[in-house]
C-alpha cells in the first residue's frame, strides 16, 4: 500500500495500470479499473503532480520508471520525517531535562493560563496566516469562529480518524463556509499550530493525550521553517474538501452506511438495478437517494457527484 506516501487506493490502482501498459490515456484507466472517467483523471494527475507520470499534449500518461519516480518520492518523504524526528526528539529532551535552550526560540507552555494566553494572542494577532494539523484526541479549546482575522488566511489539515468525532462534521462546515481551506489526511506526526510562519505551538509528546505534561512555543527560525516545510509537505498529500461540503453536515446527518455503500458502487460504474438489489431496496429508492446526495454535495450529476465523493475523501476508496 503506498498510503503512507499519500497515494490513495484509488490513485495506486491506476498507477498499477500504468506501471502494467506504460502509457495510458483517462479513458484507457478508467475502461480498465471499471470507475467514471472523472475519477480516472483525477487520480492521473495526481499521479503527474507526484512525479510518478508525465502527460503530453495529446492526454496521453506516461509512467516515469519506478525506481526513479516512486523512488525520488520515498527518498524526498524519509529525508524530510528524518529531520523533523531529529529536531521533535530534540525538544523533547529540551523540556524533560529543563534545559535552558536558546533564549527566545523555546519556551515550555506548562500551565492552563499560559496556553490559554497564547492562544488567545494566537486567535487575535494573526496578520498574514494560521495554519494547523488537528489530530485526536483533542486536548485543546481553539475556537476561531468568533475572532477570526479577516486580513490572515486559514489552512487547516484534519487527520481521517477526526472525522469519527459528531463535532468534527459541523466544525469543518463553518471553517468552510468563513472561506478556511480543509484538508483531510490519513495519518498526522503530531498536533501543530504555526502562526505567521513565526511562532509553534506543538505538545511536548508526540503522543500527548492531555493538557499535560505541556506544550512548546518554538520561535526559532531554522525550526519555524523546518515545521513549515512539514505541513507544506503534508498538504500538498492531503485531500482537499471543497466549499460545497458544508451542505452536508447541516440537517440531518447526510452521509449514513447505506449512503457510503450506494457511493461506492455508483464509483465502479454498477447500474441502478443491481445497486437496489445489492442493498435490497428498490431501483426508484436508489436512484432517490441519489438525487438527494447530489444535492447535498451541490453537484448537477452523477459524474459530478461521482468525482465529488472521491476528491473529498467523504467515502473509503
Amino acid at each position: 500500500m503506498l498510503d503512507g506516501l499519500g497515494i490513495s487506493e484509488q490513485e495506486e490502482a491506476v498507477y498499477v495500470e500504468l506501471l502494467r501498459r506504460r502509457q495510458v490515456t483517462v479513458s484507457d484507466a478508467a475502461d480498465a479499473l471499471g470507475v467514471p472517467a472523472p475519477v480516472a483523471a483525477f487520480a492521473l494527475d495526481r499521479l503527474v503532480a507526484l512525479g510518478l507520470a508525465t502527460r503530453d499534449d495529446g492526454g496521453a500518461h506516461t509512467v516515469v520508471p519506478p525506481e526513479v519516480g516512486l523512488g525520488t518520492l520515498i527518498a524526498h518523504r524519509q529525508a524530510t520525517l528524518q529531520q523533523v524526528q531529529g529536531r521533535l526528539a530534540e525538544l523533547v529532551e529540551v523540556y524533560r531535562t529543563g534545559a535552558a535552550a536558546t533564549a527566545g526560540e523555546i519556551e515550555a507552555l506548562t500551565t492552563p493560563e499560559q496556553l490559554a494566553t497564547w492562544l488567545d494572542n494566537m486567535e487575535r494577532g494573526a496578520r498574514q496566516e494560521v495554519l494547523a494539523f488537528f489530530k485526536p484526541p483533542y486536548v485543546l479549546d481553539v475556537n476561531l469562529d468568533d475572532s477570526t482575522n479577516a486580513r490572515a488566511t486559514y489552512r487547516y489539515v484534519y487527520e481521517r480518524v477526526a472525522l469519527d468525532d459528531p463535532r468534527a462534521p459541523a466544525e469543518i462546515a463553518r471553517f468552510l463556509k468563513s472561506g478556511y481551506e480543509i484538508r483531510i489526511a490519513a495519518e498526522l506526526p503530531s498536533k501543530m499550530i504555526i502562526v505567521d510562519r513565526e511562532a509553534v505551538l506543538l505538545p511536548a509528546l508526540p503522543d500527548q493525550v492531555s493538557v499535560h505534561p505541556g506544550f512548546l512555543l518554538v520561535r526559532g527560525k531554522s525550526l519555524v521553517h523546518l515545521l513549515v516545510a512539514l505541513f507544506e509537505r503534508v498538504w500538498q498529500a492531503a485531500t482537499p474538501l471543497r466549499l460545497t461540503a458544508t451542505s452536508v453536515t447541516e440537517g440531518v446527518p447526510a452521509w449514513d452506511d447505506v449512503d457510503v455503500t450506494l457511493l461506492t458502487y455508483l464509483l465502479s460504474g454498477m447500474p441502478d438495478k443491481t445497486v437496489a438489489s445489492r442493498l435490497g431496496t428498490s431501483e426508484r429508492t436508489v436512484q432517490r437517494r441519489i438525487r438527494r446526495l447530489m444535492k447535498l454535495a451541490g453537484t448537477d450529476s452523477r459524474m459530478q457527484l461521482a468525482w465529488y465523493a472521491a476528491q473529498s475523501g467523504m467515502i473509503p476508496l
